[in-house]
């Protein structure tokens, strides 16, 4: 079972994600209007400052994250215990031991299917 925290959690890192997806696309964006702009004049020292600033921005963007992060943590923390080692240790194994009973009936299913087809082919053979 998922808790508040395990779902606080994974949207940190989906923010983190979206704000490095939007970082690559804004410097993608950025580098060809540059690369306009220079065509036209000496942009260099305009274009330092906007990486630099853009830097900054998107660094605060994490800081932001985190600081949330951590607040929002505090707050569940109150209302949730955290997990402990030998209930994540449940849970891992509870996780292992379904995931390896679907592949278990997976290889018996994909067995049958080939001995089947093995007798046939056998039985073919032999006629």
């Amino acid at each position: 079972m998922r808790t508040i925290k395990s779902y606080q959690e994974q949207v940190q890192d989906i923010v983190e994600v979206a704000i490095v997806a939007v970082e690559k696309q804004y410097k993608v964006l950025a580098e060809v209007i540059f690369s306009y702009a220079e065509k036209i004049a000496n942009v260099d020292a305009v274009k330092t400052k906007h990486n630099k600033l853009t830097d900054q921005s998107y660094s605060k963007a994490r800081e932001v994250n985190k600081l949330i992060g951590e607040k929002a943590g505090e707050v569940i923390l109150k209302f949730e215990k955290p997990q402990t080692k030998t209930a994540k240790v449940k849970a891992t194994a509870k996780k292992t031991v379904t995931t390896a009973k679907k592949k278990a009936t997976t290889v018996k299913t994909t067995a049958v299917k080939a001995s089947k087809k093995v007798v046939k082919e056998v039985e073919a053979a032999r006629a």
